[in-house]
């Protein structure tokens, strides 16, 4: 066995042996995918749960920050006491050989090893899985042939504006047109991330901004995060609170949200998401401006 496999007290496991094992249930195996959030969303095996790969997560399990078992019961939901074996895969790690330390396979089989006494990693990762078992595994594939025309948004149950910071809300064009609504929950700026969408009569010009982006597979709304994420600011410091909103508040304006959550709380796309998402389930962003929040995360 190589030396690296020897440090993390680490099994080589093989496509056929996993197949064999899912068809037959884990009831005792934690099934851990390591890699980004939108590649897990995109696709996964069967049974898997997600340690999203980010800088911040790496960060924190190498300083102690927080422990894989907390990370496996507050992010992936995982009641680990009941688990007695453990299997990792990457996208397309064969072994680990040459895998630097820094690597974030590297950092998380050393915790897991820490913490269980049988950790594998399966050779090949994700891709090599899923060429050989298509059948075992799941997910969302996105439609790149889709119109470049802007679709409208389907129509969800009205739950009112979600506070997702205490002058932040994020909420859809019914919202902002119910003045009582607003009153309400004291929001006296919006944001609007749509090209159609109206400006309330009521809203004054010098509290409202507009972000013109249609919700496809084509458009760009990484160009206007730093306005975004300014517009937003200037509204905290001046005590006042900002409703962000598109047609139904689940794909554009919610991108608008992650986009800002991950700036002012230093967090990753993939853990601001969870976070928005946590505030308010509906939301969707599309594909295309998730593989965007990639990309702003690496500027920050």
């Amino acid at each position: 066995m190589a030396e690296s496999l020897l440090k993390y007290q680490a099994n080589l496991l093989n496509c056929e042996r996993l197949a064999a094992m899912l068809q037959g249930g884990l009831p005792k195996t934690l099934l851990i995918d390591s890699r980004s959030f939108l590649e897990y969303n995109t696709s996964h095996v069967l049974n898997s749960v997600n340690i999203c790969c980010s800088k911040l997560m790496k960060r924190r399990l190498q300083q102690d920050k927080v422990s894989i078992r907390e990370v496996l019961r507050n992010t992936c939901h995982v009641q680990d006491e009941e688990k007695d074996e453990v299997i990792v895969y990457d996208q397309c790690t064969q072994d680990l050989d040459g895998l630097s330390t820094e690597n974030f396979l590297s950092v998380l089989l050393g915790k897991l090893s820490s913490a269980y006494k049988n950790v594998s990693l399966l050779t090949g990762g994700f891709n090599h899985f899923q060429s050989c078992f298509p059948t075992l595994c799941e997910g969302k594939l996105p439609t790149f042939n889709l119109p470049t025309l802007s679709q409208p948004c389907l129509p969800v149950a009205n739950v009112g504006p979600t506070r997702i910071l205490p002058f932040l809300y994020l909420g859809s064009q019914k919202d902002v047109f119910n003045r009582e609504v607003m009153e309400f929950y004291e929001i006296n700026y919006v944001l609007n991330t749509s090209v159609t969408c109206p400006k309330p009569d009521y809203v004054p010009d010098t509290h409202f901004l507009r972000i013109p982006v249609n919700d496809n597979y084509a458009e760009r709304i990484f160009p206007w995060f730093d306005k975004i994420i300014e517009f937003i600011d200037m509204v905290r410091e001046s005590n006042g609170c900002v409703v962000v909103h598109c047609m139904a508040g689940v794909s554009r304006s919610a991108t608008a949200c992650i986009a800002f959550v991950m700036k002012h709380l230093n967090l990753s796309s993939d853990d601001a998401y969870r976070y928005v998402k946590d505030k308010r389930p509906s939301i969707s962003p599309n594909f295309n401006f998730l593989g965007q929040l990639l990309e702003f995360e690496k500027l920050l």
